[in-house]
């Protein structure tokens, strides 16, 4: 398991999978442009 990230801490470099299929790493969307990252821990499962 991976330790916790801090508030306000940069985050670890990663690659994840988009509903189009293409794959995004956070260096590459990084180069472009800023990048907000928002996780929703609830979202989409039951309870």
């Amino acid at each position: 398991m991976s330790a916790l990230i801090a508030a306000g801490a940069r985050a670890p470099d990663f690659t994840a999978d988009a509903s189009d299929g293409r794959r995004y790493s956070l260096r590459e969307l990084l180069a472009e442009s800023r990048v907000l990252l928002a996780f929703y821990p609830g979202n989409d499962t039951p309870g």
